[in-house]
């Protein structure tokens, strides 16, 4: 039997020099092995494991459209500050596939629309806020699916009250600690008094925060739907009667 195998795959590597390739892909990639800015639309793959520079650094930040980070099974590691992805004005992009490590916050949206995080392993160092493995900031129809998140203050913390219509689904966010306040919590964004609206948070697994799920005040119009709630001591809040909060499983612990 004959058998054909079309590889068309190609590396840019920033940081250092080298090459990989992904055979059968049938993908172009441009390889990242250090901190650095993507600006350019492209599909890139994180070819090293790589350190956040400083308290206030980012191992990768993303201001450019149309762009698709594959960690690779690679780790950006902090040392309990900075931030391990930061996206800031963009849209259309995916993160995918690798792990982040004691940085206090794991990936950071802001002002992004059609943003996409999977698979991605996020674990802190049980410090208090505002340490968060994912934080959501005026960010719109974007989805957060099958991701872990360990061990950080805030399991995802959603922010503003400009954007909306996220997907928060099958994520397990858990932590050790019997302080950590919220596992997933909505709230305003700095100079924007209104909560997020629109959301459907459905499927997660929380676990071992003092509050599983918490909306403001000022987020409405939010579905939460078939998560499991494992807390301390409140399973959900939510002060608007426009939020609907049905079909969860809560279990407190004791």
């Amino acid at each position: 039997m004959k058998q054909n195998l079309a590889v068309s795959v190609s590396l840019l590597l920033l940081g250092v020099s080298g090459a990989m390739a992904q055979p059968g892909q049938g993908t172009r990639f441009i390889g990242v092995a250090g901190p650095t800015t993507l600006a350019a639309p492209g599909q890139y793959m994180l070819t090293t494991g790589l350190s956040i520079q400083s308290a206030s650094g980012n191992g990768i930040q993303i201001t450019g459209n149309n762009i698709t980070l594959d960690l690779n099974g690679q780790t950006i590691t902090g040392s309990n500050a900075g931030v391990g992805i930061r996206i800031t004005g963009a849209r259309n992009i995916v993160i995918r596939n690798g792990a982040i490590e004691g940085a206090m916050m794991g990936i950071v949206s802001m002002n992004t629309s059609n943003l996409r995080i999977e698979n991605v392993q996020i674990r802190g160092r049980m410090a208090e806020p505002p340490e968060a493995g994912i934080m959501l900031v005026q960010t719109a129809n974007s989805i957060i699916r099958g991701n872990q998140i360990l061990n950080t203050a805030l399991g995802i913390n959603v922010r503003g009250g400009n954007r909306f219509g996220n997907l928060i689904e099958s994520n397990t966010i858990t932590t050790g600690s019997l302080t950590a306040p919220f596992g997933i919590c909505y709230n305003p964004a700095e100079g924007d008094p209104q909560g997020p609206k629109g959301d459907l948070v459905s499927g997660n697994l929380i676990r071992g925060f003092q509050q599983a799920l918490s909306f403001s005040p000022t987020s409405e119009y939010n579905v939460a739907e078939r998560n499991t709630f494992i807390y301390w001591s409140m399973a959900f809040s939510s002060v608007s009667d426009t939020n609907a909060i049905e079909n969860n499983r809560a279990v407190r612990i004791r």
